[in-house]
Parts: structure tokens; sequence; C-alpha cells
């Protein structure tokens, strides 16, 4: 998905930004992982028949990273 499919369908709403602004700070991402996550976030609203990503998207698609990042499972 290129940045300009991203910006149009892949785009959260004014508290979506807050969460993702306040994860990016705390888990200090990069503007990759932002991407990335925007990306997980669509395919979560997608799974559930959402038109919009919702901030119950983003904050799966945090965790999905957060998992990531961790040494989860060791």
């Amino acid at each position: 998905m290129t940045s300009r499919l991203i910006h149009k369908y892949a785009e959260p709403d004014k508290d979506g930004l807050l969460l993702l602004h306040k994860a990016m700070t705390k888990l200090d991402l990069s503007a990759r992982a932002y991407t990335r996550i925007l990306k997980v976030a669509r395919t979560i609203a997608d799974l559930e028949g959402s038109d919009n990503i919702q901030t119950h998207h983003l904050a799966e698609a945090i965790g999905y990273r957060n998992l990531d990042r961790s040494n989860w499972g060791e």
C-alpha cells in the first residue's frame, strides 16, 4: 500500500491519532513503524467489516507491534 493509499484508506480519526502519537512517543517508534501500524489497523478494520479505522483497531495493531519488538516468548 503506497503512502497515498494509506492516507486515503487508513487515516485514523482524532482519537486514533492521539493514541498513535502517544504510542509513538512512549515506545520510541519510527516513521516506518507508524506506517506499519496503520496498515495492520486497516487490515483489522477490514476483517471486522469496518469502513473506518477505529481506536480499538489501532490499539490492537500497536499491541502486535509491541509484541514484535519485545523478546516475547523467550
